[in-house]
């Protein structure tokens, strides 16, 4: 009788290893998936932090300089004359760098020359040297505000702004009128609301525009 009934059991009712086996094999290949997934974006992060620090290596702003070669007319009875040369470092730059607009020589926030600034464009990794020359009708300059600091180092400090209107910027750099071999003097780049901001001190900090 219970050889018969054994007999009598379906194929169904037995358990059967093949049932196991799709889902045994299902399993694996999402594991395998999960697994390539995480390892392509592994490899991605690893590429894009490469890639960051290789550009930050590689790469820089633009660095801009002025040097006053010459200068006359401060105290002499002669109107006053600025020849400046306006450096731009494009080194590692990502993007062009052009200038163009209006050079103003200040002393105490007072103008003491103006000259213009021809336009020019420096390319990536390039590197340029513009001629500026900055000259006013009057004749003179504050010498008794200058007195002091003259004795004090023996220089008078004045700032040079080149104005860029047109790029919405301005550079700013305070150099020392000196006698003697001229020297570069690194300068501020500011962003420029309007035209005026080149040339009116900001007036929480004496600084024209607001940094970049």
């Amino acid at each position: 009788m219970d050889a018969r009934l054994l007999s009598g059991r379906s194929d169904d009712e037995l358990p059967s290893h093949r049932e196991e086996e799709p889902t045994s094999t299902a399993i694996a290949v999402a594991a395998f998936i999960s697994l390539a997934v995480l390892a392509c974006g592994a490899l991605l992060l690893v590429s894009l932090l490469a890639w960051g620090i290789f550009m930050m290596l590689t790469t820089r702003l633009p660095v801009f300089s002025v040097t006053v070669d010459r200068f006359a007319g401060l105290e002499d009875r002669v109107p006053r004359a600025f020849n400046l040369t306006l450096g731009i470092d494009n080194l590692g730059g990502e993007y062009d760098v052009c200038v163009g607009g209006e050079a103003v020589v200040l002393y105490g926030g007072v103008p003491l020359a103006v000259g213009r600034v021809e336009e020019l464009c420096v390319p990536r990794n390039g590197a340029a040297d513009l001629a500026v020359v900055a000259a006013s009708g009057g004749v003179g300059a504050l010498a008794e505000l200058m007195a002091g600091e003259k004795r004090a180092d023996g220089a008078v400090h004045a700032e040079v702004r080149v104005i860029s209107a047109k790029h919405s910027w301005f550079l700013s750099s305070t150099t020392a009128l000196e006698k003697g071999a001229a020297r570069p003097y690194p300068c501020k780049k500011s962003s420029l609301v309007d035209e005026s901001d080149g040339v009116r001190p900001d007036s929480s900090s004496g600084t024209p525009g607001a940094p970049l």
